[in-house]
């Protein structure tokens, strides 16, 4: 099938809103993760607090670029060898003018200049990508306004306290003689957990994708939410956050999953601006 530039041009504008939306989300979380420092104003801990006094573990299960490699690439792997290589349900690539059973018509029939699957491949792939920036930049606001301290916080803290301040109960920042402030600053980004925001929007979409657009049980695809579970748990064997932080990062996660899925393919006034074989 030949593809005229003028149709493919036509047709990718539709979307620069949300290909604007991910691009702007991408910048934010990495200029967030890596320029901004969480919320010290005001913060005071306590050295007797058992919940923050747990040791420093260097070895994690999931490291963080880990966890973000898992939460892009396996999806996307999937999705693309599925869509160039594998077989999509013929009732996903069919769905009419009346669209289908939600009225949803992001599979119209017009857009009979380019293959379905790679339709189905560049919304998949733009949904995925709307998924992780919408999350990354709710995950991250949140850490940097809470600025709540990890379970290994003073072990990172390196608390000195000096001889006139022994009786007291409540301490600042400024009695941690911890060097490296970038790590100091780690420790207050407990609540929520990336890890757990990342790994659940990650894979509950891979998953709901796969059900979806596969011609499979949804019994074959448990490895995604169970793979997600293990991610999940592993923060909390590796000292880096409250049980707290995991539920409230799973939450962002799937919420941030079921905006971008609705935004991209529950959206009739995209269907309404998609090109014809005219234009």
């Amino acid at each position: 099938m030949k593809l005229n530039l003028q149709q493919v041009t036509s047709y990718l504008s539709v979307f620069i809103l949300q290909y604007l939306y991910v691009l702007i989300g991408f910048v934010f979380f990495f200029y967030s993760e890596y320029g901004l420092v969480p919320r010290t104003t005001d913060m005071k801990f306590n050295i007797k607090n058992g919940s923050i006094a747990k040791a420093h573990v260097a070895d994690e299960v999931v490291s963080g670029v880990e966890c973000l490699s898992i939460a892009f690439l396996l999806p996307t792997v999937v999705i693309i060898v599925h869509c160039l290589v594998g077989r999509i349900s013929k009732k996903r690539l069919s769905v009419s003018e009346a669209g289908d059973k939600k009225g949803n018509s992001y599979m119209l029939s017009r857009l009979s200049f380019i293959p379905p699957q790679l339709h189905v491949l560049q919304l998949s792939l733009l949904c995925l990508g709307l998924i992780l920036t919408v999350n990354g930049t709710i995950t991250n606001i949140l850490k940097l306004s809470i600025g709540n301290a990890r379970p290994d916080f003073l072990d990172r803290c390196q608390p000195d306290i000096p001889a006139e301040m022994k009786d007291q109960e409540w301490f600042t920042l400024d009695i941690c003689k911890q060097a490296n402030h970038d790590f100091l600053y780690e420790g207050l980004k407990s609540t929520p957990s990336g890890h757990s925001s990342f790994i659940s929007c990650s894979m509950a979409y891979l998953f709901w994708w796969q059900t979806y657009f596969l011609s499979t049980s949804k019994s074959k695809h448990f490895w995604c939410l169970l793979l997600a579970a293990v991610v999940i748990v592993s923060r909390l064997t590796d000292h880096r956050h409250h049980w707290y932080d995991l539920l409230f990062g799973t939450v962002v996660g799937l919420a941030s999953f079921f905006f971008a899925r609705t935004l991209i393919f529950d959206n009739k006034k995209v269907d309404q601006l998609l090109p014809t074989t005219k234009n």
